[in-house]
């Protein structure tokens, strides 16, 4: 954002061509400057408290830059008598000011540039003067913030804070292997228990053991076993 300056020339020329010559330079190059605002005012000294040039200086806010043939300290004076308050500021073109006491609680005045033309020997040299004054009132001075400490990983956790990705992961890959430790232990236990096969009824061995000997291929019953039963039946039918 661009911070404009008030610039009040004093119109009280010297009857020099030197000064003639730095006063049509400055005002043709004031003139459409970016960031200036050009005021032609005359002689402080003899502006009234109705005159337009005293109103209009009394109407301006912010900082000023006045432009006079006389020394910063008379034309601060001149300044003060019609009522144009503020603070005479050091620059390149007042280097010897002595800053006035400010309180601390008071709000800061604003700030009076005061440059004396008859030390400028061409317009240009005050044009660069007030061009850098400008460039220098852009710049905004702050301060830093306090830098945040870190909080350490022993702070992180008794703070509550979630662990990291990788902690989480290797609890549960953790949690996943004892599971797979218990179920494994149980099936372990279940293989080792003794088999249990449960008690089968006379009929049920018998048809069991008809089952196996039909399987292995074997005839339902030995010959030699029926003639022993026929010679046996014989025997009874002649026992008297």
């Amino acid at each position: 954002m661009a911070v404009r300056l008030s610039v009040v020339m004093v119109h009280s020329t010297p009857a020099t061509a030197t000064a003639e010559r730095i006063a049509q330079g400055v005002v043709g190059e004031l003139i459409g400057l970016s960031g200036i605002d050009l005021i032609l005012v005359a002689p402080l000294d003899s502006l009234s408290e109705t005159s337009t040039d005293r109103l209009t200086l009394s109407s301006l806010d912010g900082d000023i830059a006045v432009l006079d043939w006389r020394q910063p300290e008379v034309t601060h004076a001149s300044l003060k008598r019609i009522g144009i308050e503020g603070l005479r500021t050091r620059h390149a073109a007042d280097p010897e000011v002595a800053a006035d006491a400010v309180k601390p609680d008071a709000q800061p005045p604003r700030k009076l540039y005061l440059f004396n033309l008859m030390e400028f020997t061409s317009p240009e040299r005050v044009i660069s003067s007030l061009t850098k004054l400008n460039q220098a009132r852009a710049v905004r001075t702050f301060s830093l913030a306090p830098i945040i400490k870190r909080p350490e990983a022993d702070d992180s956790a008794q703070a509550g804070s979630p662990r990291p990705v990788s902690e989480a992961v290797s609890g549960m890959a953790s949690i996943t292997d004892a599971a797979e430790n218990a179920r494994m232990k149980a099936a372990a236990e279940d293989v080792s228990l003794p088999l249990q096969v449960p008690s089968r009824s006379p009929k049920q061995k018998q048809a069991a053991s008809f089952t196996q000997r039909a399987s292995e291929g074997s005839p339902l019953s030995d010959p030699d076993d029926q003639d022993l039963d026929a010679l046996i039946d014989q025997l009874d039918q002649l026992d008297p």
